[in-house]
């Protein structure tokens, strides 16, 4: 009789112990939730934080300058300096004068003038030469798609083809992926914001539209 009561007396433990280890789990996966943002941002700023201050220390330590922040702060001013230059005409010339000879380099000019055109492309994004919509593209099988971004258009030679252009990126890293020429009426539009897309592919599919999604054929070329 004593067991009995003894078991009967140690089920309601058992239920507060795994009701206890469950909330502590739901706290700790909400912790991580809220967490990870501002680890990724730390992280983030902390690796720029670490480039700009490399570009400097070497230069400063060589003088005998070592104190926290010296070289980042070296390396705004220095930045800041080049763009005072670049909106001068002779500090532009003299920058002229100085890619000419990067690019005369054999292998740094190469790597020169591909950062730059890499750089050039992410300015024209901000001011207006941006990709100019979300759309899908059917992916393997009838009925599957391919998300990427509309990006301009052509016409090919010999056939007369109207062509679009997209870029699918990677993901979760949209700053990578395939660029792909496409029959304009192979283009299919959807409801999809330029936002929504990016939060799509930067998630892997986590963060999807809480509303049905419309797909249809792009009205033409005229519109990529």
């Amino acid at each position: 009789m004593n067991k009995k009561r003894q078991g009967e007396a140690a089920a309601p433990d058992r239920g507060r112990l795994s009701w206890f280890i469950g909330s502590l789990g739901n706290r700790l996966l909400t912790g991580i939730a809220f967490a990870v943002p501002l680890v990724v941002t730390y992280w983030v700023l902390s690796f720029g934080y670490g480039v700009v201050t490399g570009l400097s220390d070497p230069w400063l330590k060589a003088f005998g300058v070592d104190f926290p922040g010296a070289g980042f702060l070296l390396t705004i001013f220095v930045f800041i300096g080049l763009g005072f230059m670049a909106t001068h005409v002779l500090g532009r010339r003299l920058l002229d004068r100085f890619e000419l000879f990067m690019l005369r380099i054999p292998v740094a000019g190469s790597i020169y003038s591909g950062a730059k055109q890499v750089l050039q492309t992410i300015q024209g994004m901000g001011s207006g030469l941006k990709p100019k919509r979300a759309v899908v593209l059917e992916y393997l099988v009838p009925g599957s798609y391919l998300f990427g971004y509309a990006t301009g258009h052509f016409t090919e030679a010999g056939s007369g083809r109207e062509m679009t252009t997209v870029f699918v990126p990677t993901a979760p890293n949209p700053t990578t992926g395939l660029l792909i020429a496409v029959p304009a009426g192979k283009v299919r539009d959807c409801d999809l914001s330029m936002e929504e897309a990016t939060k799509m592919l930067v998630s892997g599919g986590l963060l999807t539209p809480q509303r049905p999604l419309s797909v249809q054929p792009a009205a033409g070329p005229g519109k990529s």
